[in-house]
């Protein structure tokens, strides 16, 4: 996992996301941001961080995400780690 793949799995959260409304009207009202500031800030990566932290926040979320794309959830974990605002830095072996 690098920063560009961690951005594409980002970007694949949020289009999921902007798929089902349930979803998104949930991280608007958690995070706060209205959906005009949701669409300036799409490829942001501090918004593409906070779209992963909130489907890694939910195992529901996390596996209806997971589960129809083929991703690992450890894959969620590890993509985080690239993005800006993450807890811990990524691992470097």
């Amino acid at each position: 996992m690098n920063y560009d793949q961690a951005e594409v799995l980002g970007l694949l959260a949020l289009t999921h996301m902007a798929e089902n409304h349930e979803i998104l009207t949930a991280y608007l009202n958690l995070s706060g941001i209205t959906p005009e500031e949701l669409k300036k800030t799409a490829s942001d990566p501090l918004t593409l961080g906070s779209i992963l932290d909130y489907f890694l926040q939910n195992e529901k979320r996390l596996i209806a995400f997971c589960e129809p794309n083929n991703i690992p959830p450890e894959q969620l974990v590890k993509a985080r780690s690239h993005l800006p605002g993450a807890e811990t830095p990524p691992y470097s072996p």
